[in-house]
């Protein structure tokens, strides 16, 4: 008998203790050996399984990835190669016979395939990671596009160095609105182009090369005759509101051919077996803070477009069709929980799997992945607040198994709490608002416990009961971590996430604290003992708190944005922030930037606050957190400043010491100002 994944996972986060061990906390030291599952990719018949593995490492203090094999009864689990050279992107052919791979070493990135009995064969080798990988319908072709460098504008001419002379770098010169991205940092001028490589003849073929470019989203057409893909290709790239259309590159002639045209982006393109249908992401742009992503179908030999997830009132993901072209299975977040659900032609909707998680370990955002084999098959990565992700499948006919168990050697023993739902009514409206509470290994509800509210950023996100090595060490730690989904979040619907539209921070703040009230009220809780953090949005909402409230000891704002004039100019992406934030540019309503902007409650600010930013943050750029720790020093608040070195705005993804450096000061600053630092809790004596 199949037990239901759920309680599968529950097993094996208590699995320590019952062979009898004494649970302990989770430590630092145990953050470098927690794995991950991702990126999975099933065999058409439904019999094997490649996935991407995540492992922190500590001697390279980096995650790294490898792909693994595991045949869908979840025996013969091994890596697909035993070198330690890091590999990724598997995609099985249509036939289900040949892996395809990418692989990087040393000396750079190779394509290569393997096959079910083991050939391992060097495709090609790639100037670069390839922004795609794609078969063709009948196995004898691979796809993908690489980024190819133009050239840019040049410094003006200076006088010729004399030999042996000495001169400073040259100046940098730039047109674009759009230079830098956060995550890549300063970037070229350039395309994406198309190639395409025979595996028959190992002949690559350049299929692209009109200087409008293309992208790493797209697909062959059922016929194999052409390439699908979204792309935004007008000039003024870079300057307007995103809005990529669907474009078909015929493979013989190179010619492109604009499919969609509308406002508002359209994306994942993916074209019916059946050869009837191209199936596609995207909404009608109303210059909103959040829309929801729509399923559309339209003839794949042109005509009306329609949605199938129209009513569904939350943004779908990663669609991948059914073999028999009769339709779609989709990803979506509700409340806080990812699902798997299937869509057929008339838009009816049935979920197929949920509790899917994502690979990461730092905070408990909603996602996961997952894959179809031709027999409706689904593999999925899936965990809890207790459980990083593993693979589970379920069957076409409902049966349900998890398949790998990665971490329990690491984990086993250890005391992980899990993630117990809430829910307060909005002291602002009275909507229900819904979150999550994390409790220390020796909780007693008798006892007085300190607690941190953690909040998300965003804001147009979701956390759910994923886990979180970051907000488990705080609950190691002897805190109640309380983390919620304000309005504003996503997963609750269109209307939900957009009572913030033009309104943020708002009363999303009012949310916020009636979670705290919420938690006071059930009694354990020591209101002389609260603190509050949060990153990018949740370091802007932190910032807003302690410029409205002194009731909590000591703040957190990590990567905030603290000055909205500046950051919409100054972040990696300008041409987005203000049109769908703001109502206008900020000289033509400097006010209202201003008023939103927590800078200006920085006078109100009592609170002793940490700020923290990675030091190549462009999303949120340090210059925010910077300019506020500045006005606190000067208004005498008690303040230090945290840079984590040639970090990007995703601090806790990149290296596993960065997640642990960013827990542990947070940790530091409010045992130093906790008022009850010196005193554990205790069960309180009749």
């Amino acid at each position: 008998m199949i037990k239901p994944i759920a309680g599968l996972l529950a097993a094996m986060a208590f699995a320590g203790t019952a062979c009898g061990q004494a649970a302990t906390p989770l430590t630092p030291e145990l953050v470098f050996e927690l794995e991950a599952a991702s990126s999975p990719s099933i065999t058409s018949d439904g019999r094997q399984i490649a996935y991407v593995r995540r492992t922190n490492d500590a001697g390279s203090d980096q995650t790294r990835s490898s792909i693994w094999l595991i045949r869908a009864d979840g025996t013969e689990h091994r890596p697909l190669s035993a070198a330690t050279d890091t590999n990724g992107s598997p995609l099985w052919s249509p036939d289900g016979q040949t892996l395809a791979y990418t692989q990087a070493d040393g000396t750079g990135i190779s394509l290569r395939t393997r096959s079910r009995d083991g050939d391992d064969t060097l495709v090609t080798e790639l100037p670069g990671a390839p922004g795609g990988l794609a078969w063709s319908p009948d196995g004898t072709r691979l796809a993908w596009s690489m980024f190819k460098e133009l050239p840019g504008p040049v410094p003006a001419n200076l006088p010729t160095a004399g030999e042996n002379a000495e001169r400073a770098a040259s100046a940098i010169v730039e047109n674009r609105l759009t230079f830098r991205l956060d995550g890549a940092g300063n970037i070229p001028p350039g395309v994406q182009q198309f190639y395409m490589i025979d595996l028959r003849t190992g002949t690559t073929t350049l299929l692209s090369n009109d200087g409008l470019g293309g992208s790493g989203d797209f697909v062959w057409s059922s016929d194999g005759t052409a390439l699908i893909f979204s792309a935004d290709r007008r000039q003024q790239l870079g300057q307007l509101a995103p809005d990529s259309e669907l474009h078909r590159l015929d493979i013989a002639t190179g010619t492109v051919t604009q499919l969609t045209d509308r406002t508002g982006p359209d994306a994942s393109p993916r074209a019916s077996p059946d050869g009837r249908w191209i199936a596609y992401l995207g909404f009608n742009d109303r210059r909103m803070g959040y829309h929801n992503t729509e399923l559309y179908l339209v003839p794949s030999d042109g005509g009306t477009a329609r949605s199938l997830t129209a009513t569904l009132d939350r943004t779908v993901a990663n669609p991948q069709w059914a073999a028999d072209s009769s339709g779609l299975y989709v990803q979506f977040d509700d409340r806080g929980t990812t699902r798997v659900g299937f869509v057929d032609l008339e838009g009816h909707l049935r979920i197929v799997a949920e509790g899917l998680i994502g690979p990461t370990f730092g905070r408990p955002y909603t996602g996961g992945d997952f894959a179809v084999s031709a027999n409706g098959d689904v593999v999925f990565t899936t965990g809890s607040a207790q459980q990083p992700a593993e693979l589970a499948l379920v069957t076409a006919d409902g049966d349900r198994s998890l398949l790998t168990d990665l971490n329990s050697d690491a984990l086993a023993g250890v005391a992980l709490s899990p993630a117990e739902a809430v829910s307060w009514s909005s002291p602002a409206d009275g909507r229900e608002i819904h979150g999550w509470a994390l409790y220390p290994p020796d909780f007693d509800p008798t006892g007085s416990w300190p607690m941190i509210l953690e909040i998300h950023g965003g804001p147009f996100t979701a956390y759910g009961p994923t886990f979180s090595a970051e907000l488990q060490l705080m609950a190691a730690a002897g805190y109640v971590v309380l983390y919620t989904n304000p309005r504003g979040s996503t997963s609750y619907g269109y209307d939900f996430a957009n009572l913030i539209h033009h309104a943020y921070p708002g009363e999303d703040y009012d949310d916020l604290m009636g979670g705290v009230d919420h938690m006071l009220d059930r009694g354990f809780i020591d209101e002389n003992r609260l603190f509050v953090t949060g990153g990018s949005g949740g370091g802007l909402l932190t910032a807003w708190i302690i410029g409205n409230t002194d009731r909590f000891a000591a703040a957190a704002s990590v990567k905030p944005v603290i000055n909205w004039a500046s950051f919409v100019l100054y972040s990696d992406l300008p041409q987005f922030f203000y049109r769908y934030w703001f109502a206008s540019p900020p000289w033509e309503d400097p006010d209202e930037y201003w008023r939103r902007s927590p800078l200006s409650l920085v006078g109100n600010v009592t609170t002793p606050t940490l700020m923290m930013v990675g030091g190549a943050d462009v999303r949120t750029p340090r210059a925010e957190t910077e300019q506020y720790y500045s006005a606190l020093h000067l208004n005498n608040v008690p303040t230090r400043l945290v840079i984590i070195p040639d970090s990007f705005h995703g601090i806790s993804n990149s290296r596993p010491s960065r997640l642990l450096t960013k827990v542990a000061e947070i940790l530091r600053w409010f045992e130093e100002h906790d008022p009850g630092a010196a005193t554990r809790s205790a069960p309180q004596t009749p």
